[in-house]
């Protein structure tokens, strides 16, 4: 086992949205096929066989400022005609840089947690790392190695491996993958889609008017376009209402449908997370009789899980009310747009800060889930709680 990750036994199968199971799913897709008698499976993820046997992990980086850590700033204000410096208590975000991706290529796919070889995706030398570990060769010319290496980027550039992320983003590239490697239902995925889009809707009212013959018609394209965000041509009214920096129009529509997404995913997700929250300040206690000295430890790192995960719901509280904030009171109550603005332009950096926070949360969740599941009302033996305690305390961060 490397050292990239050391809870990926713990959490391979639990559904975290952090992880990327790409050799299991391959495994599957060549069993199903070899069982049908045809052999091998007609498509993959991956044109290059080495890279559909590999595990995507995201993690923060060593070095990434912890959510809710303190920052101390200063800004100038006007006030009465004179300049005034004032203090500012701020905090550092998560940002594109601050998150990894590691790609885990196990010795073998039949016992994947069992050891295997990794690097990070994008990193220096991450090509030569693909040759040396994957046999796959970024730099060589060809329509399948393109293909696959623009598959990488679009990992590498998203903040989380959640099903419907990649789903979207892969779509929206027109790559064509197989279904089963996006572990969310075609209902769910245009459940979540129709969500988002609502959003959009009301930004439709700034550029066309609704008393016009094609209104209808004309909404639902722009809509659809800004959630592609390619067509920046056809979008460049709204761009030019909201001062949107041309060159960042397409970064900053696509991390406003992510917010968006998150925002629908912490709202569905939120009683069990508060419920997890309960779990450890209530019930993260071993059912049995345990020495002093060991009930103190185990309390301890509950705690320590607590807070970590109060501060990953703190970040996401407030970045969530930071956006509707501003969305509500340019679209609901037709008031000044600036907030807004400072939204879309703040945009990239909290689609990867909210989505850190959440998926942090989530891998917390999912482990927690997976490791109680059997247990009456939540509770544990002190051994069995105490290697829980410790997996919460490496993923929750």
């Amino acid at each position: 086992m490397t050292d990239v990750d050391r809870s990926l036994r713990e959490t391979l199968n639990s559904g975290a949205s952090r992880i990327l199971n790409v050799a299991d799913v391959t495994r599957r897709l060549e069993e199903a096929a070899r069982a049908d008698g045809q052999g091998q499976p007609a498509h993959l993820l991956f044109r290059h066989r080495g890279l559909n046997r590999s595990v995507f992990i995201k993690r923060p980086k060593d070095g990434a400022p912890p959510p809710s850590s303190p920052l101390v700033s200063t800004a100038e204000i006007l006030e009465d005609g004179q300049l005034r410096t004032i203090t500012l208590d701020a905090r550092p975000r998560i940002e594109k840089g601050d998150i990894a991706t590691v790609v885990y290529l196990p010795y073998d796919t039949e016992d994947i947690a069992g050891g295997g070889a990794s690097f990070e995706l994008g990193g220096r030398g991450s090509q030569q790392a693909l040759l040396d570990v994957a046999g796959f060769d970024a730099r060589a010319d060809s329509e399948a190695v393109r293909r696959d290496v623009r598959l990488l980027e679009l990992i590498e550039n998203l903040p989380s491996l959640d099903p419907f992320l990649l789903k979207d983003r892969i779509a929206v590239e027109n790559v064509a993958v197989p279904e089963e490697y996006f572990a969310i239902s075609e209902t769910e995925f245009q459940e979540i889609k129709k969500y988002i889009l609502t959003k959009f809707q009301p930004i439709t009212e700034r550029v066309v008017d609704p008393a016009a013959r094609n209104a209808a018609q004309v909404t639902e394209q722009f809509i659809l376009k800004l959630w592609d965000a390619k067509d920046l041509d056809y979008l460049r009214p709204i761009t030019e209402v909201f001062r949107i920096d041309p060159a960042q129009a397409g970064e900053i529509y696509y991390s406003w449908k992510g917010v968006t997404y998150y925002e629908f995913q912490y709202k569905r997700g939120q009683r069990t997370m508060l419920g997890f929250a309960e779990w450890l300040h209530t019930r993260a206690v071993p059912s049995h009789y345990v020495k002093p000295g060991l009930r103190e430890e185990l309390d301890v790192a509950a705690r320590s899980v607590a807070t970590a995960f109060a501060r990953h719901l703190r970040n996401v509280s407030e970045i969530l009310r930071t956006y509707n904030q501003s969305y509500e009171d340019l679209f609901v109550r037709g008031g000044d747009a600036r907030p807004f603005i400072g939204f879309l332009r703040e945009s990239g950096t909290l689609f990867w800060d909210v989505a850190a926070s959440i998926s942090a949360m989530n891998h917390g969740v999912a482990v927690w889930r997976q490791r109680t599941r059997h247990a009456d009302d939540g509770r544990l033996t002190a051994d069995e709680l105490k290697p829980l305690l410790d997996v919460l305390g490496r993923v929750i961060v």
